[in-house]
């Protein structure tokens, strides 16, 4: 692919000071792309934009929870603000928590889930929609999950119908504005290698195969780097016909069932 499709467009990334955000901020920006850091550290955000600078890129760092309606809306007028325009938008950020069987999980951990899992993404897929069709359109990508599609023995009853909730949200804002210039699509990861697998990976390649291998037919993570190649594509005009659909990055895994 070449390192300039996306050149002169305008681009933000929420959760975009670690992991899969960081990852596809830097694609981003080596596509050609102005990018917004977005996230809720500042130390974090701003070495990022510095290291999209380094390597002649623009970038500036935004502040935002997701569980803030005028933050995020803040977010996508401060894009506009900076680059004329918003072009791309990559719903990136979200947390994670460990299976906890229905009949014990709290009010507590449900609430906060679906705040920033799937209400976050709602209201930052508000704001950009209305921003791009100002604009004359754009692309949106959410980052979903193979727990889109089932259940999960590892990830908690409100992060799998937080995941369910973001590939409906996908297709619905899909079907509603291709005709004002606005594409929708989602990727949707495995078990990706971040911060989290950091344990296992370090038990080395053998342990990650063991450990994978019922889920993966490769037997291995996905990388940061695959999901934010396939943000880029979805991204470009390569992409065009691409609307409200994913692109499943998992190995196989969802094959197996």
């Amino acid at each position: 692919m070449s390192s300039q499709t996306l050149l002169g467009k305008s681009a933000l990334v929420t959760g975009a000071t670690s992991g899969i955000g960081e990852v596809t901020a830097y694609a981003l920006a080596a596509a050609g792309a102005q990018v917004l850091v977005v996230g809720r550290r500042n130390d974090l955000g701003n070495a990022v934009v510095r290291t999209i600078e380094q390597s002649g890129g623009k970038a500036k760092f935004f502040a935002a929870d997701m569980r803030s309606t005028e933050e995020i809306n803040a977010m996508v007028e401060c894009a506009v603000n900076e680059f004329g325009k918003l072009d791309i938008a990559f719903n990136n950020a979200g947390i994670f928590d460990r299976m906890n069987d229905f009949h014990i999980y709290s009010d507590d951990s449900w609430d906060e889930m679906l705040a920033v899992n799937l209400t976050g993404v709602f209201r930052c897929m508000r704001a950009e929609l209305a921003s791009m069709i100002t604009s004359g359109g754009g692309v949106i990508i959410n980052n979903a999950s193979t727990v889109s599609h089932r259940g999960s023995l590892r990830a908690s009853p409100a992060y799998v119908a937080a995941k369910h909730g973001v590939l409906g949200l996908t297709k619905q804002a899909a079907i509603q504005y291709v005709h004002q210039g606005v594409r929708v699509n989602a990727v949707s990861p495995g078990p990706t290698e971040t911060a989290m697998s950091a344990p296992l990976v370090a038990q080395g390649a053998d342990a990650v195969a063991r450990a994978l291998a019922q889920l993966n037919p490769t037997g291995k993570f996905v990388s940061p780097e695959a999901i934010a190649q396939a943000v880029v594509f979805l991204a470009s005009d390569s992409a065009k016909m691409i609307n409200g659909s994913e692109i499943v990055l998992d190995g196989g895994q969802l094959a197996l069932l």
